[in-house]
């Protein structure tokens, strides 16, 4: 639509502005060809007459519209605001001498005069039809243009003077354009009712990314056209469907791992009094990795559940303090700010994810850089270590739950998997890459705050 009001627009001035150049050249070869045939009268007529009797001779036999008057000055020159034309000045000039009349000097100006305001000496000029002097009432304006010549081998000029009714640009550039703003207005009208039909889908898309990202949103009125009504009522119980799953899956994830702790911890106590010490020793480690695996579901179920409000978050004054913490606790870690950023998520979770990969990073890769930047509308958060990396196939998959990638020790392989779905939650995306030189890159991304 905005496409369709610019191209239509651009049409319309184009138009408008051809309308202009076409009045204008009309009404300049009306002017041309009128003088050019009265002139050819004029001169020829006066020329041949003795000087002293041409001033009178000129007020006798022309028609209302025109006025001649003999003298010393160049009136055309001489004509106040006028605006002077001298190449039909040089064109009336060769006409007269290819009629044989030889000029000397030919001038040409116009003029507007309000007729209703002005009552300048112009207008005195001319006359009605009658003999009466012009009714200022009857037009609005006039077009005077003026015609100034002077024979060879004369001092005096015959200054001729044409009255035209003044065609006003502005209405026959509305008339010629009618089209076109009644195709614009129709236009504007059309974006208008459109607007308002997407404002329920705009509001519609809204609640779903607050529901991603895990606000609480109520249902959206039902309003406009039937069919967008029928589609918010679908949406607003797809909501609270959506709504009541994930409550569901709450309070089985943490009645799950409250459960299941007293018994884990019964079995630990009964375990102590197994021999020999080797069985007893087995059979503690496996219960060390139920437990763990419980702890990490649990752990899955809060990240999972929307840890912490929404916030501003400065990721530079973030990665600083876990870079700070590893290095505190001997571990080789540094950053690099290439360019800060600040975005809008949950603190908890997003420390949860990078203390997450971090940990791994160190974990698995030894010495350890963080690099933040930014690209666009996204902040970019990479750690780079400089272990063996992944399998170029094993990429994805390190990111499905209870995927080790045949990693020794303990572990439930929930780590991956909870940063990805907090990212998801938090509306950025998270990427694993061998780097060229060895090692491993994993990359956070973030819509950065947009009221920073």
């Amino acid at each position: 639509m905005s496409i369709v009001l610019v191209s239509w627009t651009i049409v319309g001035v184009f138009s408008v502005v051809t309308d202009m150049v076409q009045i204008q050249n009309s009404r300049a070869e009306e002017i041309r060809h009128r003088g050019d045939a009265f002139l050819a009268q004029v001169v020829s007529t006066l020329a041949h007459l003795p000087p002293d009797s041409r001033a009178e001779a000129a007020h006798g036999f022309f028609p209302a519209e025109w006025s001649v008057r003999v003298g010393t000055q160049d009136a055309a020159s001489e004509l106040m605001g006028g605006r002077h034309r001298p190449k039909l000045a040089d064109w009336l000039k060769a006409r007269l001498e290819h009629r044989g009349i030889a000029v000397a000097e030919l001038s040409v100006a116009d003029t507007v005069v309000d007729a209703r305001h002005d009552q300048s000496a112009l207008l005195q000029l001319f006359k009605s039809h009658s003999g009466e002097p012009l009714d200022p009432q009857s037009v609005d304006a006039f077009l005077v243009s003026v015609f100034s010549v002077r024979l060879k081998d004369d001092d005096e000029w015959l200054n001729c003077y044409l009255l035209m009714k003044n065609k006003s640009i502005v209405p026959l550039v509305v008339v010629g354009s009618i089209d076109s703003l009644v195709a614009l207005t129709l236009l504007c009208i059309l974006a208008l009712l459109i607007q308002k039909v997407m404002r329920p889908l705009s509001a519609m898309a809204v609640n779903a990314e607050l529901i991603g990202r895990g606000e609480e949103v109520g249902p959206l009125i039902e309003t406009g056209a039937i069919d967008i009504r029928n589609t918010i009522i679908a949406f607003n119980r797809m909501e609270a469907r959506i709504v009541l799953a994930l409550e569901y899956k709450t309070t089985l994830l943490r009645s799950l791992g409250h459960d299941l702790k007293g018994p884990i911890e019964r079995m630990n106590d009964v375990l102590q009094n197994v021999s020999p010490e080797e069985t007893k020793d087995r059979l503690l480690k496996r219960l060390d990795s139920v437990r763990e695996i419980v702890m990490s579901v649990t752990s899955l179920n809060h990240a999972t559940h929307y840890d912490g409000e929404i916030a501003r978050i400065d990721l530079r004054s973030l990665i600083e303090a876990l870079v700070d913490e590893q290095v505190d606790a001997g571990r080789d870690v540094t950053c690099q700010i290439e360019h800060p950023a600040i975005v809008s998520g949950r603190h908890n979770a997003i420390t949860r994810v990078l203390r997450n990969l971090l940990e791994n990073s160190v974990k698995y890769g030894g010495a350890t850089k963080v690099t933040l930047t930014t690209s666009g509308d996204t902040a970019a958060i990479h750690v780079d270590d400089e272990g063996p990396g992944i399998p170029a196939e094993q990429l994805e998959t390190a990111f499905e739950p209870f995927q080790r990638l045949g990693a020794e020790g303990p572990g439930s392989g929930l780590g991956l998997a909870i940063v990805r779905t907090i990212l998801v939650d938090q509306g950025g995306t998270v990427t694993l890459e061998n780097r060229t030189g060895g090692g491993l890159r994993a990359s956070v991304f973030l819509p950065i705050d947009k009221h920073t």
